[in-house]
């Protein structure tokens, strides 16, 4: 079976590499079938041949009709045009993907961002299934969620954290502030402290805790929203896939020739 694409729009090359990460494990904690076949049922994709995702800020350069007017008499909210602007642009791509995955930092208007990009989704009937993450205030917040110290060292850097900012940045991470990269409460200088800016210790951050732990921690930071998404959404497509896989698997299969199943009849014991 040819693999299913997945669209994907993000922020930045960080963004596509923990939000894919992160549907995979929604997948097959919901599809154990899918456990070690992802790779071959989903591909994710972009608007450009080989490239897995597109970010926000290329999507505008795209020869797709403009949105214009209001959304369900409604004036436009932040991202709905850009939202939809993308979508179109998936439905213009061949082939179309099954779902096309929209995630979006907040920058602390995170009311306003889910709005407009819920305005996009009941915009049209897509032909495809439509998910939304809102990072609260940004990508960087889902991956302190997941962060639980290993070791001394580890431990002693959230220590110091939790002092300097009076509280648990790994608990609370929704109360950090995007605003400045160098400011005191930034999600992105906390990660860093975290992680020593690893690209490595980072991923640990979303493959290693359970999902549960990501749903509480990631409660008021969109995590949790977005693998619910995830779950509503996707799994669905990809429960069929299973399904399809052990249908075609089981029409693939060997049968005994009317020979073999004679002489299997004949071997039989018989019933008194």
């Amino acid at each position: 079976m040819a693999a299913r694409l997945v669209g994907m729009v993000v922020e930045g090359p960080d963004d596509a590499r923990t939000v894919p990460a992160l549907v995979d494990r929604v997948l097959e904690n919901a599809v154990p079938a899918l456990t070690g076949q992802l790779a071959r049922v989903r591909t994710f994709c972009g608007l450009d041949a080989g490239a897995t995702s597109v970010t926000w800020s290329t999507v505008h350069q795209r020869r797709v009709p403009r949105r214009h007017g209001h959304f369900g008499g409604k004036p436009a909210l932040e991202d709905a045009r850009t939202a939809v602007l993308a979508l179109r642009c998936f439905v213009a791509r061949d082939p179309q993907p099954k779902a096309v995955v929209l995630v979006r930092d907040s920058d602390g208007k995170e009311a306003e961002r889910r709005q407009g990009l819920e305005q996009a989704r009941q915009d049209s009937p897509w032909p495809f299934e439509v998910l939304l993450g809102i990072a609260h205030p940004m990508r960087e917040c889902w991956v302190l969620a997941g962060f639980v110290p290993k070791g001394k060292q580890e431990e002693a850097s959230l220590a110091a954290l939790r002092k300097e900012l009076g509280f648990d940045p790994t608990a609370r991470s929704h109360e950090l502030d995007a605003s400045s990269k160098t400011a005191k409460k930034s999600p992105k200088r906390v990660l860093e402290c975290l992680t020593g800016d690893e690209h490595e210790r980072e991923a640990r951050c979303w493959t290693e805790p359970d999902l549960g732990h990501l749903r509480q921690r990631g409660r008021d930071n969109g995590l949790a929203a977005f693998l619910s998404e995830v779950e509503a959404r996707l799994v669905p497509v990809f429960a069929d896939a299973a399904l399809k896989d052990d249908a075609d698997a089981e029409l693939d299969a060997p049968q005994p020739s009317a020979q073999e199943g004679d002489d299997t009849s004949a071997r039989s014991p018989g019933r008194s």
